[in-house]
């Protein structure tokens, strides 16, 4: 069965919002194909979704990318010709992210281990559990004010763990790496923050899989109809990104991150219903 144009927007729209929303896109996308009683994410499907994930991310968080590669270009600069301070907040924060590739890159290796779990349903409820743990966790711990200049290289690899747990279907890279940031004593905000700019490396990423995915299948099941709707659910994730982002905000300045871990909980369960109906 082939998604039509307008369930692609859907699927891409879906994925858009819980791409930011700390729920786990992967996990939604392939509920979504399993209520329709689709088997396998057409992978051109997958490959548009994930780099326009990418392309709206970059856009969102382009101030702060900008302002770590000036900083990064001055520090270059003999320090008797800068004509002006350097930047050490967006240099910590270039640090930090750094760091974080490393558990980033070597998670890649288990990708195509891990992702036939999520097409599983029993497992994936389990793991959309464990995410919700993940999201509830952090209110136990004391709040902190954190910055980038006070973790060290350790904290830094733990939250790009964080992020890197998200190859896990069911896990979301946004919301394991504000947790783990909190843990650590990182301000949730600025955590959230680095988070969006590591989910740009994990996207990349997924990206790369897919391109493979769909030059191996020798482009099986490309057509005129999943261009279109590849390029609809592309358009349709850059929508969904915005509407979480202003979402996000005002759900976390009411109730925090910790609401989110209940809304995995109820996804886990209907997950695990639908997996009894239709065992």
């Amino acid at each position: 069965m082939e998604l039509n144009i307008l369930q692609s927007m859907f699927l891409g729209f879906i994925s858009g919002i819980t791409e930011v929303l700390p729920v786990s896109a992967q996990a939604h996308r392939l509920l979504f194909l399993n209520l329709y009683g689709i088997s396998k994410e057409p992978a051109f499907l997958r490959l548009m979704i994930h780099m326009s994930t990418v392309l709206i991310l970059h856009f969102v968080c382009r101030k702060h990318i900008v302002r770590m590669m000036r900083a990064q270009r001055l520090a270059r600069i003999p320090k008797h010709k800068r004509k002006r301070p350097l930047d050490m907040d967006a240099l910590d924060d270039f640090r930090l992210l750094k760091m974080t590739l490393i558990p980033i890159v070597l998670s890649m290796f288990v990708f195509t281990k891990v992702q036939p779990l999520g097409h599983k349903l029993l497992i994936l409820s389990l793991i959309w559990l464990i995410n919700g743990i993940i999201l509830y966790i952090p209110q136990f711990f004391p709040g902190c004010n954190k910055d980038s200049s006070a973790m060290s290289r350790i904290s830094s690899l733990l939250f790009g763990l964080g992020g890197a747990a998200s190859v896990m279907p069911g896990i979301s890279c946004v919301g394991s790496a504000v947790s783990v940031g909190s843990m650590l004593g990182m301000e949730p905000k600025h955590a959230l923050n680095l988070a969006l700019v590591m989910n740009i490396p994990v996207n990349l990423g997924f990206a790369l899989f897919d391109l493979m995915d769909l030059f191996s299948g020798g482009f099986s099941g490309f057509s005129f109809n999943a261009l279109v709707g590849a390029l609809a659910a592309g358009a349709a994730v850059a929508v969904g990104v915005v509407l979480s982002l202003n979402l996000l905000k005002k759900i976390t300045e009411r109730l925090g991150y910790g609401v989110f871990g209940f809304y995995c909980w109820g996804a886990a369960l209907f997950t695990f219903v639908f997996y009894l109906m239709f065992a």
